[in-house]
Parts: structure tokens; C-alpha cells; sequence
């Protein structure tokens, strides 16, 4: 039945898949004392593999659910993961056709950019809780997940928007390995 769902579908289901895992597992496990935000290596990700269009639905879809979960002003997360969506578009656009270690490293540092990102806007809205968390290192433990996690997201996403693989075409032009 999910094989002739549409990418909106296949979607939304990951976007559940990963409130799931946020509120399930992560919100329990705390490496150096702070949470991993799946939410924001996913709008990152979303961004890679399909655009700026797609980053930023996805950033939206997951700042929505991240909105329902934190404790900040309703529509925070929502225009901050937007723009996160958004921008990793445009940098995906930038590096082209990258290794899988360079786009897992450019990931990384784009999910550390997202929780700046949402540690300024929660600076500019003057929440006192934003402010006083440890940012430096809940950017890095994210940074780190979502270098460690990319290749996984990454298929994920591309399983979600239904993007097929490249296949590699030998010198004849025939395609091999099938």
C-alpha cells in the first residue's frame, strides 16, 4: 500500500517516525546532558536531498511537531526550521555532487547552525530558558548525531520524496549492475 502513497504520505510518516523517536528514546538518553533534536537533522537533511522547496515544507512540517513538543512561543521552531529547510537547500545546491563524507559533514554543520539558530531567536524573544541552556554543546552532541546519523536520514528522505538512486552507466551506455 506505502509503495503508491505519495511523497506527501511517505512524508509525514517520517516526520511521525521521528517525533516518535524524539519523545520515545531520545528525550531519555542525554549524552553530555542534553537532549539530540532529530527534528532539526531532519529539516537539515530535507533541504540536502530535495531543495530549497522541499527543505523548507520539511523544516516547516518539523518545526510544527518540534512546536508542539518544546516549551517556547507557538511558531518559533516552526520559522526557525523553515529557514533551516531553506538554507540547506540552497548550500546542497552550492556543494553539487559531494562525497557522502562531505555531504554528512556539511549536515553536521548545518544542524549545529539550526540549534544557533533557534538560541538566537529564542535570545531576540527574550526566553530565559533558551538563553541559560547549554547551546555550545547541544549543538555539538547534535552536530555529532546528525554526522553519525546522516546516511540513514538521508535514505529515509530520499525513501519519503520517492527519488530513485542514479545508476551508474558503464561506457557503452549500458547500466550496470542489472
Amino acid at each position: 500500500m506505502m509503495a503508491s502513497s505519495g511523497p506527501l504520505a511517505r512524508s509525514a510518516l517520517l516526520l511521525v517516525a521521528a517525533v516518535v523517536i524524539h519523545v520515545g528514546l531520545l528525550s531519555h538518553m542525554t549524552p553530555a546532558g542534553v537532549v539530540i533534536d532529530p527534528l532539526v537533522v531532519l529539516a537539515v537533511v530535507g533541504g540536502m536531498v530535495g531543495g530549497r522547496g522541499t527543505g523548507a515544507s520539511f523544516g516547516a512540517g518539523c518545526g510544527l511537531a518540534t512546536d508542539l513538543i518544546v516549551h517556547t512561543p507557538f511558531g518559533m521552531s516552526l520559522l526557525v526550521l523553515t529557514l533551516v529547510g531553506y538554507l540547506s537547500g540552497i548550500i546542497a545546491e552550492q556543494i553539487g555532487s559531494a562525497g557522502r563524507v562531505a555531504r554528512a559533514a556539511v549536515a553536521s554543520l548545518l544542524a549545529a547552525g539550526g540549534i544557533g539558530l533557534f538560541a538566537c531567536a529564542g535570545w531576540l524573544l527574550d526566553l530565559a530558558h533558551v538563553i541559560e541552556a547549554p547551546i555550545v554543546r547541544i549543538a555539538i552532541v547534535t552536530a555529532l548525531a546528525a554526522l553519525v546519523a546522516h546516511p540513514l536520514v538521508e535514505r529515509a528522505v530520499r525513501w519519503a520524496l520517492v527519488i530513485r538512486p542514479r545508476i551508474v552507466t558503464g561506457r557503452e551506455g549500458r547500466s550496470l549492475g542489472g
